[in-house]
């Protein structure tokens, strides 16, 4: 693990232990294991947690591109399932896509967006095993 500055003392995380959202829905508690073998908690406010999700990805791809530099390398997920949805908002859709496991992320397309992924999606070739570069 990178040092920190003297001013700070990293907590090296091992496992997740456990989440909930704390009563009034504002703020998340996550429970972890550190590498000491201790319990660390750290409570986050709704819209930090936001802020976490949408940075997330950017992370893990940040770190798999300093692990292999050919770029060629994608964290990706399995797709569950997916759901289209009219948003509230007219001539807007929402766009849930969702992994096995549980994990799920929504977009709202407008109607440019969606006849864009529509028609790419339309246009994509189908692959054949021997197309795919490195399994993920």
């Amino acid at each position: 693990m990178d040092v920190a500055p003297n001013d700070i003392r990293p907590i090296e995380g091992k496992k997740l232990a456990d989440w909930a959202v704390l009563t009034d829905g504002t703020r998340v508690r996550i429970d972890f294991v550190g590498a000491d073998g201790a319990l660390n908690r750290v409570v986050l406010p709704f819209d930090m947690l936001g802020s976490l999700l949408m940075t997330l990805p950017r992370m893990l791809q940040a770190a798999l591109d300093t692990r292999f530099s050919d770029g060629s390398l994608r964290f990706v997920q399995q797709l569950g399932g997916w759901h289209v949805e009219r948003a509230e908002a007219r001539g807007s859709l929402i766009l849930r896509l969702s992994t096995r496991d549980g994990f799920e992320v929504a977009f709202v397309l407008n109607s440019r967006d969606a006849d864009a992924l529509g028609t790419a999606l339309m246009a994509a070739p189908n692959l054949e095993p021997s197309d795919v570069r490195r399994p993920n």
